[in-house]
C-alpha cells in the first residue's frame, strides 16, 4: 500500500511539472516554439514582442484579437518586417492560455 501511494504521489507530480500544465507564461510560450520566431526585443523571423506591444497595447479588445492570432495564426500585419512570412497556428493552445500569452506580451515595455 505503502509503494502505491508513492507511485501515485511521483505520478502526479510529474503530471503537475509537465509543459501541459505549465502555469508560468514564459514556459508556455517556450513550450509552444514562439521563441524560434520572435523575442523579447528584438526582430528576428517575426517582429519582436515589444514591437507587438508597442503596436497594440492600449486597443480596445487587443488581448482578444492577439489571442485569436496566435490561435489562427497570422499574415499580412507585419509584411514590412517578416517580408511576408506568415505566423503558423497554435490550433492546441486554450483561448484562456492565449490570452495569458498577449496579456504578457501587451505588458513589454
Amino acid at each position: 500500500m505503502k509503494s502505491l501511494k508513492i507511485s501515485l504521489a511521483v505520478v502526479t507530480l510529474l503530471a503537475l511539472s509537465s509543459p501541459a500544465w505549465a502555469t508560468d507564461v514564459k514556459s508556455l510560450i517556450n513550450e509552444q516554439g514562439c521563441f524560434a520566431c520572435h523575442s523579447v526585443d528584438q526582430k528576428m523571423v517575426g517582429p519582436s514582442f515589444k514591437m507587438v506591444a508597442d503596436r497594440y497595447r492600449g486597443q480596445k479588445g487587443a488581448e482578444e484579437m492577439l489571442a485569436k492570432k496566435i490561435i489562427s495564426g497570422g499574415n499580412g500585419h507585419w509584411d514590412k518586417i517578416t517580408g511576408g512570412i506568415i505566423m503558423p497556428p497554435h490550433p492546441g493552445m486554450s483561448m484562456d492560455q492565449a490570452k495569458e500569452v498577449a496579456d504578457w506580451v501587451l505588458a513589454i515595455k
